[in-house]
């Protein structure tokens, strides 16, 4: 067993415990999620917002879920939690989706820009 620790020491790995399980920590394993699949948060693992608007819509559809079976038997900071993470996903999720909107937009007028200006030229 020190074995296992000194090797972990020596490659600079520490242990550090798990938070204790909790209805906040439920709700944040399922909002954390939703945020970095909106854009909203920069996903850990490469550090890069790649919103995906179908994972983060099935997520807050988790939460959605979440928030009706638990209605009425959460003390209040769970109960405040609960809504504010919701509102977060959904806020985010909306500022993707006009972002997205408004990149396609732009999209769709750069290459009928550029579609006039060939055809310009070929005359």
């Amino acid at each position: 067993m020190s074995e296992q620790r000194t090797e972990k020491a020596a490659s600079g790995q520490s242990h550090v415990p798990p938070p204790e399980p909790s209805f906040i920590r439920i709700v944040e394993s399922i909002a954390v999620p939703a945020l970095i699949w909106t854009g909203h948060l920069r996903n850990p693992l490469d550090e890069k917002a790649q919103p995906d608007l179908e994972l983060a819509k099935y997520q807050i559809g988790l939460l959605e879920v979440l928030e009706k079976k638990t209605k009425g038997n959460l003390d209040k900071d769970e109960e405040d939690f609960l809504g504010n993470m919701l509102h977060s996903a959904r806020l985010a999720f909306v500022h993707a989706t006009d972002a997205k909107a408004a990149q396609q937009t732009a999209e769709k007028e750069s290459s009928k820009g550029e579609n006039s200006e060939g055809e310009k030229k070929d005359s």
